[in-house]
């Protein structure tokens, strides 16, 4: 991805950062499919996937505004909420108060690509709809970071948009798209959408093991752990 179109997703998402949530509790606000109740229904779906999800020292990559925080925070001791997008990390660190949980959550503010996060340090990532957004080659630089982040026994989980048949009534499987938001605002961005034979080559390229816990018409949810 060509660094200009880097930094419209970042100014994008700085941008929706107040509205961003209404993609979960209202199924709107992604240019996508248009029946909202195809994202509120599988929105359930991931949120009792990421509730049986974590433990120790948990990293929530591309945390947004913490969405998730409030379905695997009980089981984990620590959690480091990693962002890009200082407006998303404003929402979040409201959300990280509100709920009382300050005292195990840290916000951290950076590129994933460029920051350099301590080696074995953390049990399990959360990988929240980051994966649609990278061209292959950073998929793979990305999943080379996980590994390095992760102690030897850690899971990873990741919650991303998928290929159907329904969303290619709508969209394109990879390319750029017009996202608008409430006020009118257009933004275009980079999307690459993840079906089952894109999921299926992770485990010989990034010698991982995994298991699709959910894939619908929209969302799909993927955990797995890394090969010696």
């Amino acid at each position: 991805m060509d660094p200009d179109l880097r930094q419209i997703m970042l100014a994008y998402y700085n941008e929706r950062a107040p509205e961003y949530e209404e993609a979960y509790t209202l199924g709107t606000g992604t240019a996508s499919i248009t029946d909202p109740s195809v994202f509120t229904a599988e929105i359930v779906s991931l949120a009792g996937v990421v509730g049986g999800f974590g433990n120790g020292h948990l990293i929530d990559l591309a945390c947004g505004t913490g969405y998730w925080l409030p379905h695997y925070v009980r089981n984990c001791s620590r959690v480091t909420l990693f962002d890009q997008s200082e407006r998303m990390l404003e929402e979040c660190e409201r959300k990280v108060r509100v709920l009382g949980h300050a005292d195990r959550c840290v916000v951290i503010r950076g590129d994933a690509f460029d920051y350099d996060f301590a080696p074995v340090a953390y049990d399990c990532a959360l990988i929240g709809f980051l994966l649609s957004h990278l061209s292959e080659p950073q998929e793979a630089e990305l999943f080379q970071k996980v590994r390095r982040m992760l102690r030897p026994s850690g899971r990873f989980l990741i919650l991303d948009s998928a290929w159907t048949e329904l969303r290619a009534t709508f969209n394109r499987k990879v390319g750029r798209q017009t996202r608008q938001l409430n006020d009118g605002t257009q933004f275009e961005i980079y999307k690459r959408y993840l079906d089952r034979e894109d999921i299926a080559r992770w485990t010989e390229e990034y010698h991982v093991t995994i298991r699709v816990e959910h894939f619908g018409e929209a969302l799909v949810a993927v955990s797995g752990r890394f090969g010696t």
